[in-house]
């Protein structure tokens, strides 16, 4: 799901799957190129660890043919809803309107139901980072060593993060010229996959301070079934 931490899913699985030599960092690819992206890696038997949103059939069919892993995180839609806005500097009327809800509910209905997905909770997660990167690399068939689930997870702390942010900002604007509408937000860091404003508060329950109430009845009203669905009940979901 958009702004759950996937990125810091796939900055794990890269460095596991690399660090143990089973496979190498593709990256960020558009969904719909994913053909493409699969023969242009076709001669490695290796695993190819590569960043979508979008579950399109050609990725569907992979899965279908036990050809690939997957790994997914989801959160509560409303701070998924405020960090988005937050990090695309956008109105709440903006991102409702580009259907932000439903590319969320459709992506997970998608993702969910495939066989060899991982699929993790965003505040489990924030909660106990070395217990994810455990998951992941029992996901990938994995063995480590005890203490090295721990060592790898306090290499990806929010302020590990930040510096990683602030080292890609500082080169990004040695170079960045005016490229079309291109906004500045969009622009990431091809290795970590971090945009400028990537990381900002991370706060579980965020849309309480940062949302009004109108705004959090009109998701709700969308999402009221998934959340029950997923634990969150209306004792916690619904505001009073």
């Amino acid at each position: 799901m958009y702004r759950s931490a996937s990125t810091l899913q796939f900055q794990i699985t890269a460095r596991l799957v690399q660090e143990t030599g089973i496979g190498q960092q593709v990256g960020w690819i558009d969904a719909k190129q994913f053909n493409e992206v699969r023969l242009l890696h076709a001669d490695s038997q290796k695993l190819k660890v590569v960043k979508v949103h979008l579950c399109t059939d050609a990725i569907i069919s992979e899965f279908h043919q036990a050809n690939a892993k997957g790994i997914y995180i989801f959160r509560d839609i409303r701070d998924a809803y405020a960090s988005m806005m937050k990090q695309q500097i956008k109105r709440f009327d903006d991102i409702w309107e580009e259907g932000f809800i439903e590319v969320c509910l459709d992506s997970y209905k998608a993702w969910t139901v495939l066989p060899e997905v991982l699929v993790s909770e965003y505040e489990e997660v924030t909660q106990n980072l070395s217990q994810e990167v455990r998951r992941i690399a029992q996901h990938l068939e994995l063995n480590l060593e005890p203490d090295r689930y721990q060592e790898i997870a306090s290499d990806y702390t929010t302020s590990f993060q930040k510096q990683r942010v602030e080292r890609f900002r500082e080169q990004l604007l040695k170079v960045l010229s005016t490229d079309g509408d291109r906004n500045i937000v969009d622009y990431y860091d091809e290795e970590s996959l971090l945009h400028m404003n990537h990381v900002n508060s991370g706060k579980v329950g965020r849309w309480q301070d940062e949302l009004s109430t109108k705004e959090v009845a009109q998701i709700e009203a969308k999402v009221h079934t998934w959340c029950e669905k997923n634990g969150y009940s209306s004792s916690t979901f619904l505001r009073v």
